[in-house]
């Protein structure tokens, strides 16, 4: 890997980083927020692999990165989970109107 196609890597890691971010800020919808949450584990996985192959020991940074996508799938299937659970029960999936319901007013 050349020093131009690490630092190109490098920036595609850091604006999925940037996006997931700020889907997560915005936090309106549970959906985008499983989203982002996902983008964060994807630039996550994509620097471990950077920083492995810069090191010299890819292995082990490949066996880290098969443990993350594991654990974000159970991640991310529990949460749509529970996304649709609250969907068939006619609740609305906004967080603000989530918090609503709980008491916490909301914005």
């Amino acid at each position: 890997m050349t020093p131009l196609e690490g630092a190109v890597a490098l920036a595609a890691a850091g604006a999925l980083f940037a996006i997931g971010l700020a889907t997560l800020a915005a936090r309106r919808h549970l959906i985008k927020v499983v989203m982002g949450l996902e983008l964060l584990g994807k630039a996550a996985s994509l620097i471990f692999i950077i920083g492995g192959y810069r090191a010299g020991d890819v292995g082990l940074s490949q066996a880290v990165v098969f443990t993350l996508i594991a654990i974000e799938a159970v991640v991310a299937g529990v949460a749509l989970a529970l996304v649709v659970l609250l969907a068939r029960t006619g609740c609305e999936i906004d967080i603000p109107a989530l918090a609503r319901l709980r008491g916490g007013g909301g914005p």
